[in-house]
């Protein structure tokens, strides 16, 4: 891309840019409503009228009584009063109103930018695809919260899973667009063969681990085996493989989920340290930042676990992820093949 059409395009990347930052919010805001127990305080998807909170007593009565009626209520907080409830509600009522204000802040740029022409060919179909899987993300936030609200005190950790990596993949694809702005359209078939390979093996083993974390966050898996490096004394817990079958006990047990996340981190980091250092020619200005923030990630991680999952140290280990998962794709990008 040349250097004027760059330039008559950068508002369109401080928009992306923009977008980004709101992700990253959005991932610590929805890392606190998580940890704070606040995400099924809401029973009800308004996607209009839900912005306004409850105006008075009668209101905040009824949305209490709403709540009362869930199995989490019922079966975890039946101490809970009024005012315990208008706290938890703050948080799950920030964490959608702040979805909405990502909608406004993509949407109405979009609009004024097509009709300026600066969205055509390649990156209009890219700002429709980041319009699209941003309403996805809400769409399956809603549909994360309904697991919630008929038999269980607890959403899937599945659907959690799935809510998390989508609003990871949008901001993938938000920030490989501005570098695509600034660099040049790169293609995943590495321009530098060997480094390019690395990288993008890199990239998925961290995709996996981002999902097992997701797992860990859903079923309250870093509250347990609070002990480092081994898991109270044991490299696998007899507890690990309680079920019988692989799949259930590595995704749907606490034991095993924490087991593969911590295992997997030790991959992650060695990958990409290993990377980094062998290729860092290849991944000049890029590597230093890649052994930076995996070394800041891995050890985010450790003391989450040593203190079973303090709230600070919870969300900023899951805003951590996002900052690598940055970090990697632009070594990707990097290594990649320019598209003509």
């Amino acid at each position: 891309m040349n250097k004027e059409h760059e330039k008559d395009l950068r508002p369109v990347v401080w928009w992306l840019i923009t977008g980004c930052v709101l992700i990253a919010c959005m991932v610590v805001i929805g890392g606190i409503t998580r940890l704070t127990g606040s995400g099924l305080s809401i029973t009800e998807w308004k996607p209009i009228m839900g912005a306004l909170p409850p105006m008075n007593d009668a209101e905040w009565t009824e949305a209490f009584k709403k709540y009362q009626a869930i199995p989490e209520y019922t079966l975890k907080n039946q101490h809970m009063d009024l005012a315990g409830f208008k706290r938890i509600f703050f948080w799950e009522y920030l964490h959608r109103n702040w979805g909405r204000l990502m909608g406004l802040v993509f949407i109405v740029p979009f609009v004024l930018f097509w009709r300026r022409g600066l969205l055509k060919g390649w990156l209009l179909k890219r700002a429709w695809l980041i319009l699209i899987g941003g309403g996805l993300v809400g769409a399956l936030g809603w549909f994360m919260v309904a697991s919630g609200l008929q038999d269980n005190p607890d959403v899937s950790h599945y659907r959690l899973a799935i809510h998390l990596c989508a609003a990871f993949t949008v901001f993938s694809l938000v920030l490989w667009t501005v570098f695509d702005i600034r660099d040049g359209r790169r293609g995943f078939r590495s321009g530098h063969e060997v480094a390019g390979r690395w990288m993008r093996a890199t990239f998925v083993l961290l995709a996996l681990q981002i999902v097992w974390g997701a797992f860990t966050a859903g079923l309250d898996a870093g509250r347990i085996y609070n002990t480092w490096p081994l898991m109270n004394g044991s490299f696998m817990p007899e507890n690990v493989m309680a079920h019988g079958s692989l799949w259930k006990d590595l995704t749907d047990h606490r034991d095993g989920v924490q087991f593969v996340h911590r295992n997997l981190a030790w991959l992650v980091a060695a990958l990409v340290v290993g990377t980094a250092v062998h290729y860092r020619r290849q991944l000049a200005g890029v590597w230093p930042w890649l052994l930076g923030a995996v070394l800041v990630q891995f050890t985010l991680g450790v003391f989450t676990v040593l203190t079973q999952v303090d709230l600070t140290l919870g969300v900023v280990h899951q805003f951590g992820a996002l900052a690598l998962l940055a970090v990697v794709l632009r070594a990707l990008h990097r290594t990649g093949r320019i598209i003509s």
